[in-house]
């Protein structure tokens, strides 16, 4: 009696064994071998049941699928939340990419001479952070204090032009740290000591880098125009720069400056009303925009005005200045 007893015991738990086995063989075959194409948010503090119904509720699975996933796979506690994207992905992969917090990342690129509300706009068009959102964070002063430990007025200037790739839905922290510790890297050896020999801080220098990068386009042009600018505040000349000016009416600018604009003494950006540097820098400056104002060209230029194909005239004297500006812009 006790004999078969014992081999009814090992028979059952033999079957149970195999049965165990083989149902997790078939949950392990399924998800390797089902594919999905599909977006997915995974929301902070979302529960398992939810997450499981955004991604099987209209599938096929095999009995008792849940408690494998939760029990076996440990799927549901160790979820990443987040943005996660499948494009023909087998199963597998997309739970190994959610236990691992491999979200999907887009690419954005932000040009050399964007300023904080373009940057803006191009999240917000790639549904990683909301315009007005990314705009509060950057511009206000404790944010920006826990991403440069300095107390700049915003994080203008500091965001490094170059091509990113940010979950959807991305962190306006984590965004910012990557942009500013690429500023970072970006920025020439010993940047604050070279512009302190011009009579300029650190910040200061990378005002005048934004606006290096705002007048021209060429890059063998930016120590040349830094040199012009360095010129006119050693002498106290104003320096009559266009592009602060509408920097001032950001974001509502229309690309028409007009006379009423130039004249506006109340906006203090407008460097046509005002002495000395703007407030602050007013786009996202270049390495190469960032040497010319630590490195400038040894000139005495005072004037510079566009001539062809995206290049400038300097002059020393406004007479000169001012023939070069009827030759060429008539």
């Amino acid at each position: 009696m006790l004999k078969n007893l014992f081999i009814l015991t090992i028979i059952v738990a033999f079957a149970v064994t195999f049965a165990i086995g083989y149902w997790i063989n078939t949950c392990e075959t399924y998800l390797k071998n089902n594919y999905v194409t599909l977006e997915l948010h995974i929301e902070k503090g979302e529960s398992f049941n939810k997450t499981y119904n955004k991604i099987f509720k209209h599938l096929d699975t095999p009995p008792f699928f849940k408690s494998y996933l939760k029990y076996v796979y440990h799927f549901a506690s160790n979820r990443k939340f987040g943005y996660y994207r499948a494009d023909d992905m087998p199963l597998s992969q997309l739970i190994k990419n959610i236990k691992n917090g491999t979200q999907y990342n887009i690419k954005v690129t932000f040009p050399e001479g964007y300023n904080i509300y373009d940057i803006a706009k191009q999240l917000d068009k790639a549904d990683i952070i909301k315009y007005s959102v990314f705009i509060d964070n950057v511009t206000d002063k404790d944010f920006v204090k826990n991403i440069t430990g300095k107390q700049y007025p915003s994080l203008e200037g500091f965001l490094y032009p170059d091509t990113y790739y940010f979950p959807k839905s991305a962190d306006p922290a984590d965004v910012a740290k990557l942009m500013y510790q690429n500023f970072l890297q970006m920025l020439p050896e010993i940047f604050e000591s070279k512009v302190n020999k011009y009579g300029l801080d650190m910040y200061e220098g990378v005002i005048l880098a934004s606006i290096v990068q705002k007048e021209t386009y060429s890059k063998s042009e930016y120590p040349i125009v830094a040199s012009v600018f360095y010129n006119r505040l050693k002498k106290g000349m104003r320096l009559q720069s266009d592009p602060t000016i509408i920097y001032g009416v950001y974001p509502i600018f229309d690309g028409n400056l007009q006379d009423k604009h130039l004249e506006n003494a109340g906006n203090p950006y407008n460097t046509y009303q005002h002495s000395g540097l703007p407030p602050t820098p007013i786009c996202s400056p270049s390495k190469g925009a960032l040497k010319g104002v630590a490195n400038p060209a040894d000139t005495d230029y005072l004037y510079f005005v566009a001539g062809e194909n995206g290049s400038h005239l300097f002059s020393e004297t406004y007479r000169e200045h001012v023939n070069k500006v009827n030759r060429h812009q008539k």
